[in-house]
């Protein structure tokens, strides 16, 4: 949980790690901070500073976040904690 109350910067850093580590290795690039920011239309820096909860997200860019990263906005905010929980739930 960062300063402002919610996981999301977790969950987003964990979810563009996971696209990273799953791509195949000519397509890691594609999840760096520098292109998903890019495709996203927020500098390298901004979404560095959310991802480590020293900015919240703007409701416009999570939902931008969000669909570059191919998950639902509530996935995100629930964070960690929850999505693990539900994932063990459902096995």
């Amino acid at each position: 949980m960062n300063r402002y109350g919610c996981q999301d910067g977790d969950a987003i850093r964990r979810l563009r790690e996971e696209r990273a580590y799953f791509s195949e290795r000519a397509q890691r690039g594609r999840w760096s901070i520098k292109a998903v920011a890019g495709r996203v239309g927020i500098t390298p820096q901004s979404l560095s500073n959310i991802e480590l909860g020293n900015k919240p997200a703007g409701l416009a860019v999570l939902i931008r976040i969000s669909r570059e990263l191919g998950v639902p906005v509530d996935q995100i905010l629930k964070g960690d904690e929850e999505a693990e929980t539900e994932e063990a739930a459902a096995l």
